[in-house]
């Protein structure tokens, strides 16, 4: 009887050994089959991050070509003769916008030509091996979300830009469009010249009418580029209808011709920028364009009608004296004589920007002064106006420029209303 009972009792503890090794057995197992789960999850969350990793990639690609195209486009809107708007704020805030959107969109303004940058290219699923060792399971599943999380980072940076784009894309054009309807308001508003043909007439009346309701999809900026080339259309009609032999009536003091507020020209002198003129600003552009400055004319001739609808429209606002402190009266600007041009933007701010300051050093190099100078108003009769420039040619340009001079004390002569 003892025997038996000893006998059973080695069996039973013979089967709690096999019994516990295949416990063991089940639950290693059980680990290396979480493990892999585990790793593949991971592997799984990686290549999801890389895809949205691309995603905001190419979105942010396709924002900066969108914002380069429509830079482009805006900026000769942007710098539309104010005289041709209703309210020419609408232009300051277009310039602004059209600077908001380059420098959201990170663009490259070489010589008047925005560029996107290089596109940012896709980045590739890496091939992956399960290690064979659980420990090195873990530890490459944690290198794959630790991946992953920078890459979630990278995305959300590319989605911030690419909001901050897609707004500035939003704010040009809501600007375009605010200059547009200023445009309309303002030609709805003049009639085109007294002597212009009845062919620039009509071109210019539809002109307008085509900014009064346009399409969903039309393109603003060459509506309203139309319309200032359909205005300038006819004022070089009327210019041709009447004589431009009234030079003879204009006032030169040794050779120069001189026009402020004593000394005008009759209404049919002009009809655009001269040959001299033109092409000496062609050389001091391409200069500046070499130095890495954008230079352009925002507003060049004037004829007598166009300088009449300026300045009265400047003396409704701010009354004869307010007027007259920025604005020539009809046969006093310099814009007439086809000497004289205002660049970029028309605020004194333009002083202060590299394009104003590089203009203010090197202009008289090419034959142009700043007309209005800093400090000089009680001489010229005008604020500053860094943006005004005046061909004289070099040697004289270069003598002002030397001597600080204005073009009335070379001369010895007032600018005064009589």
């Amino acid at each position: 009887m003892k025997r038996r009972t000893l006998l059973i009792s080695g069996i039973a503890g013979a089967t709690a050994v096999v019994l516990g090794g295949g416990t063991v057995l089940v639950a290693t197992a059980k680990a290396d089959a979480d493990a892999h789960a585990d790793y593949d999850k991971a592997v799984d969350a990686h290549a999801a991050a890389i895809a949205a990793f691309n995603t905001a990639q190419r979105n942010l690609n396709d924002a900066q070509l969108r914002a380069a195209d429509l830079a482009q486009t805006a900026r000769p809107v942007a710098g539309i003769d104010p005289a041709r708007l209703d309210d020419a704020t609408t232009a300051t805030a277009l310039v602004d916008a059209v600077a908001a959107l380059a420098t959201a969109a990170a663009l490259t303004d070489t010589e008047g030509v925005f560029t996107a940058p290089e596109a940012l290219q896709a980045m590739l699923v890496p091939k992956t091996t399960a290690p064979a060792d659980r420990a090195k399971l873990g530890t490459a599943a944690a290198d794959l979300r630790g991946t992953s999380k920078k890459l979630a980072t990278q995305t959300n940076t590319l989605t911030t830009e690419t909001a901050a784009i897609t707004t500035a894309i939003a704010d040009t054009d809501a600007a375009t469009s605010a200059l547009a309807a200023s445009a309309y308001r303002h030609g709805s508003a003049t009639a085109p010249p007294d002597r212009a043909s009845a062919d620039a007439i009509a071109a210019y009346t539809a002109a307008v009418t085509a900014l009064d309701a346009p399409a969903a999809d039309a393109n603003l900026a060459a509506l309203v580029l139309a319309y200032r080339d359909a205005w300038n259309a006819a004022v070089a009609s009327d210019a041709a209808a009447r004589s431009t032999t009234g030079a003879a009536a204009a006032t030169y003091i040794n050779g120069v011709l001189i026009v402020n507020k004593t000394y005008g020209l009759p209404s049919t002198f002009g009809n655009g920028l001269t040959t001299d003129t033109s092409n000496a600003f062609a050389a001091m552009q391409a200069a500046g364009a070499a130095a890495g400055h954008n230079i352009y004319i925002s507003s060049g001739f004037r004829s007598f009608s166009a300088q009449t609808n300026v300045y009265n429209k400047y003396k409704a606002n701010e009354g004869q004296d307010g007027a007259d402190k920025h604005s020539a009266r009809p046969g006093h600007s310099e814009h007439q004589s086809g000497l004289a041009f205002d660049l970029n933007s028309i605020t004194q701010a333009f002083g202060s920007t590299p394009e104003g300051i590089w203009t203010a050093q090197n202009a008289h190099l090419y034959g142009f002064i700043v007309r209005y100078p800093q400090g000089k108003e009680g001489v010229t009769g005008y604020i500053w106006e860094p943006w005004h420039l005046r061909y004289l040619g070099v040697d004289l340009a270069t003598t002002l420029y030397t001597n600080g001079q204005t073009l009335e004390e070379y001369l010895g002569v007032t600018s005064v209303y009589s």
